[in-house]
């Protein structure tokens, strides 16, 4: 069991880097900069006059550059609907049947961790990081620090609400959802972007 859940453990996680890296390189080409700050920082003001400028807002392009970033980033997090490398019905504990005590716990915990840290890139990336959805109201320092735990927590709540709302996929649909699903999309979003960027940008 071990065995079987440490290669689909290593073939999900290496399929699902591609399609986050492709809606990352999307925001890159948009916002011009790496900085998680420029990143920001771009995304301050209104749009359309009433919505925060937020680039889940922006355009088309980016709001599905998010939507695959969050669910390859649930995948990546190996949480329910695709927590196949330990499938308890299939596998038993997968990769981790031979561990117990602190040490199975630490893997755990290590998965909330990195939940913790997709949906701050995300929120970061997409939802405006620390900045107010009222431009010009509550951006002190610590309302920033507010806003930003505010938007990582919406998101990871979103996961658990996942995790007991959809059933468990198999592995083949696993791997096609990433590799005949996002992957293109995620391909084609990004020459999507470029020509939003040169001609309305």
């Amino acid at each position: 069991w071990s065995l079987y859940g440490a290669m689909r453990s290593a073939a999900q996680i290496i399929s699902y880097e591609i399609p986050v890296a492709l809606s990352i390189i999307a925001v890159i080409m948009l916002t011009s900069t790496m900085s998680m700050q420029g990143i920001i920082q771009y995304q301050s003001g209104l749009i359309w006059g009433f919505l925060p400028n937020w680039l889940i807002f922006n355009n088309p392009f980016t709001f599905v550059a998010f939507f695959i970033f969050f669910i390859s980033g649930i995948a990546e997090c190996n949480r329910t609907p695709f927590d196949i490398p330990e499938a308890e019905s299939e596998l038993v504990a997968g990769a981790f049947t031979e561990y117990s005590g602190m040490r199975y716990a630490f893997f755990f915990l290590s998965e909330y961790a990195n939940m913790f840290v997709v949906a701050g890139v995300a929120a970061t990336a997409f939802l405006g990081g620390w900045q107010s959805p009222i431009p010009g109201l509550f951006n002190s320092p610590a309302w920033g620090l507010w806003w930003f735990m505010s938007k990582t927590m919406f998101l990871i709540f979103v996961m658990i609400w996942f995790r007991w709302t959809f059933p468990r996929l198999r592995v083949d649909q696993l791997m096609s959802v990433c590799w005949k699903g996002f992957t293109p999309i995620a391909l084609v979003n990004i020459f999507g972007v470029g020509i939003w960027y040169l001609t309305l940008g």
